[in-house]
C-alpha cells in the first residue's frame, strides 16, 4: 500500500459521506471512525486541506471529490494487499451467490470488489476472477468453507482472490442485488489502482457517482 493506512481510511470516511449520507462530519467524528486519534485526525485532515482537497473549519467540507478519488485510485494500490488465493471449477456468476449466502447467514465480513463488484452494479468487463475483501481475523473460516465447495487453495494464480483486510475497508458497504460490495468511492480506487481495463470501468463507474467537479 502506497498510502499510510490511516490516510486511506479518512479519504474513505470523506468520499463515503459525500457520495451516501452527506453527513456534518467534524474532526471528532473522522477520528472516531477511523479509529484513531483527534490530534492524528486533525493532522492528517490538514495535510489534504493543504493539498486543495478539504477545508478544515468547524465541519469538513469535501472541496474536490473527483480529484480526491483520482489522487486515492494513484496513491493506494490493491495489487500491494496481502492475498489468499484459491481455485475454483465454476465461473463467478455462481461462486458469488454462494459467498454471499454463507457470509450472510455466518455473519462474517466481506465485501466484492474490482469487476466482482462492478458486474452487480454498473456491468463493464464481465469478471473471470471472484475478487472480494475479507476480514484477516476469518481467514480460517473462509478456507474451511472453500474446502467445503470444493473450492481449492491456488498454487500459483487462484481465479477466488481474497483480499485480506482491516475492519476500515468495509465501511459504507452496500448491498446489491444481494451480495455486499465495497463503498463506491473504494470500488473506484480500487479499479484505478488495478489499472488497465479497471481504469476504463472506473471512468464508467463516475456515471453513478456524479461528484459535483467531474
Amino acid at each position: 500500500m502506497l498510502i499510510p493506512e490511516k490516510l486511506d481510511a479518512i479519504i474513505q470516511i470523506l468520499l463515503s459521506n459525500e457520495f451516501g449520507e452527506k453527513a456534518r462530519l467534524t474532526v471528532l467524528d473522522v477520528a472516531r471512525q477511523a479509529g484513531i486519534t483527534a490530534a492524528m485526525a486533525r493532522r492528517l485532515l490538514l495535510r489534504l486541506e493543504r493539498s486543495g482537497y478539504v477545508g478544515v473549519r468547524g465541519t469538513i467540507r469535501l472541496l474536490r471529490a473527483a480529484r480526491l478519488m483520482d489522487a486515492w485510485g494513484y496513491l493506494y494500490s490493491i495489487r500491494e494487499i496481502e492475498r489468499s488465493e484459491f481455485v475454483s471449477a465454476e465461473r463467478p456468476q455462481y461462486v458469488m451467490p454462494k459467498i454471499a449466502n454463507w457470509a450472510r447467514k455466518e455473519g462474517v465480513l466481506y465485501a466484492f470488489t474490482l469487476f466482482s463488484a462492478t458486474e452487480l452494479v454498473r456491468p463493464y468487463v464481465a469478471p473471470s476472477t471472484t475478487s472480494l475483501y475479507i476480514h484477516k481475523k476469518d481467514l480460517r473460516r473462509w478456507q474451511q468453507f472453500f474446502r467445503e465447495e470444493s473450492i481449492l487453495p491456488a498454487e500459483k494464480e487462484g481465479n477466488v482472490v481474497c483480499l485480506l483486510a482491516e475492519k476500515g475497508h468495509f465501511q459504507a458497504t452496500t448491498e446489491t442485488r444481494g451480495a455486499r460490495i465495497v463503498s463506491l468511492p473504494r470500488l473506484y480506487a480500487d479499479l484505478m489502482s488495478f489499472g488497465g481495463r479497471g481504469e476504463e470501468a472506473a471512468r464508467e463507474l463516475l456515471q453513478i457517482l456524479r461528484p459535483n467537479d467531474v
